[in-house]
């Protein structure tokens, strides 16, 4: 079986949470599986190398027959789907996609770019993986990509929407892709998930608890603290397993995020850095707006800055 639907991207941009959202629906099952990048699988290196990228190299999956096991079982549900957040930047995935699954529905969310970039170093910074400031890592984006650093550390990249999604919108149409806003959604989740559940053809008329926002980055307040928060979710010891074998995986991720949430400080991004992102980013955000004909005025680019 292949799933009926995806959550491709942008990483950074609540995919964690549309994720979990979408599985308290009981006509829709999600593998609890993310990040297995399988229709992307030929166009990754062998293994990414980037410090703590091994934890996503675990998640990877490049066996048909092991994908394909991910939906044995769907429980009855009327579609299923996955979460890959990789796949909006690398194209030949989509090609994957279509060639396996023709009338695939496709699911983005998109965050302001600067945000996105931001949030990623961030993350990086909250796991213990980056030691450099934004600065330098933008300074060294290149770099590390040809070195096979996942795509997290692509700070910039990433956050260059338009020809991926333009990518998506060439291969599916537009009747099967969905691109929905990160601070829309966030500032109306319940009717940003009643548009999504009429997309996918699911009733619209199921509450959803939203009141949990997963996967925050920040700057840990005590590492030791956040550590042993992280190693429960991701790296669990014996008793950690034999604990987690009691709770839902829902329960425990909605645990473990607002512990984390706790356990984190936001750090601003200093004002100077973020106008020069907003520059670079401007015109590729006035070509999206253009591509999806849709107003863009919450990410608060002025058209007198694009250049």
């Amino acid at each position: 079986m292949m799933p009926d639907f995806f959550i491709v991207g942008a990483a950074r941009s609540g995919t964690t949470s549309l994720d979990l959202y979408l599985s308290q629906h009981p006509e829709i099952y999600i593998t609890h599986r993310k990040e297995t990048h399988f229709f992307a699988g030929d166009a990754l290196p062998p293994r990414f190398t980037g410090p703590g990228d091994e934890r996503l190299n675990a998640l990877l999956i490049r066996d048909a027959e092991q994908y394909a096991r991910l939906f044995a079982d769907t429980h009855g549900a009327k579609i299923a789907g996955e979460a890959s957040a990789f796949y909006l930047c690398y194209p030949e995935a989509a090609l994957c996609i279509k060639q396996a699954v023709p009338d695939a529905k496709i699911l983005i969310i998109l965050r302001e770019p600067v945000e996105r970039t931001y949030s990623a170093y961030m993350m990086l910074v909250r796991d213990g993986r980056e030691t450099a400031s934004l600065e330098e890592g933008l300074q060294r984006e290149k770099e590390r990509k040809e070195k096979d650093f996942e795509p997290m550390w692509w700070y910039t990249e990433l956050s260059l929407y338009y020809r991926q999604v333009k990518h998506y919108l060439d291969v599916f149409g537009w009747q099967q892709v969905k691109v929905l806003l990160y601070e829309e959604f966030y500032a109306q989740p319940e009717q940003a998930l009643r548009d999504i559940f009429a997309f996918l053809g699911v009733r619209q008329d199921i509450s959803i608890d939203t009141s949990v926002r997963y996967n925050i980055s920040g700057s840990p307040k005590s590492r030791r603290l956040y550590n042993v928060l992280d190693r429960f979710m991701f790296n669990p010891g014996p008793l950690e397993k034999r604990l987690k074998e009691f709770v839902p995986l829902n329960l425990r991720m909605a645990w473990a995020s607002k512990l984390i949430g706790m356990s984190i400080e936001r750090v601003g991004l200093d004002a100077g850095l973020r106008a020069l992102l907003k520059t670079c980013f401007a015109r590729d955000v006035e070509q999206l707006a253009d591509l999806l004909k849709r107003d863009l005025s919450c990410w608060h680019y002025q058209q007198s800055s694009i250049v």
